[in-house]
């Protein structure tokens, strides 16, 4: 997520920008701060489909690079890649397309078949990610409570000697 409207500024006046993007809400296709993201004006011109990666701005001011995981009567589901939430964006909030990203000197345009692949692959698996997340918290909030309760017996035993 980036705070910084000169970003819009920018496409506004050049019609496209680079920009390492900020955060792991995209990871692991876009790594935090590892690499360079092309963006271009949004025009009429563009399709966006599904996996299609927006850049847009929330009611609060906030950049967001997300990718598009459905359609809806207001506009487009999106979500970043490591997330779960999904959130409703209006059309007239989108003000970029990501056209392509530098992984280290190599330029990945996202209409590249590996590229869509893999981020097909990545979504048919999101089920199962949440499912093995939230039996690894439930598995580590039972644990933790065991814990306390050890803890519990134990100080009173010493209180009893």
């Amino acid at each position: 997520m980036q705070k910084d409207s000169n970003y819009k500024i920018e496409i506004e006046k050049n019609g496209v920008i680079a920009f390492v993007p900020r955060g792991n809400s995209m990871w692991p296709i876009l790594k935090n701060k590892g690499q360079s993201v092309i963006i271009h004006k949004k025009t009429e011109k563009d399709k966006i489909t599904r996996f299609s990666v927006i850049f847009y701005e929330r009611s609060n001011g906030a950049l967001v690079l997300h990718r598009v995981l459905g359609f809806c009567e207001q506009g487009y589901i999106v979500c970043g890649d490591s997330q779960f939430d999904l959130e409703k964006v209006k059309d007239e909030q989108i003000f970029g397309v990501m056209e392509g990203f530098y992984s280290g000197k190599k330029y990945i345009e996202v209409t590249d078949k590996a590229y869509l692949n893999r981020v097909e692959k990545w979504y048919k698996r999101k089920t199962l990610r949440k499912i093995r997340l939230k039996c690894f918290n439930f598995k580590n909030r039972v644990i933790s409570k065991l814990k306390r309760i050890a803890k519990k017996i134990l100080k009173k035993e010493k209180n009893n000697v």
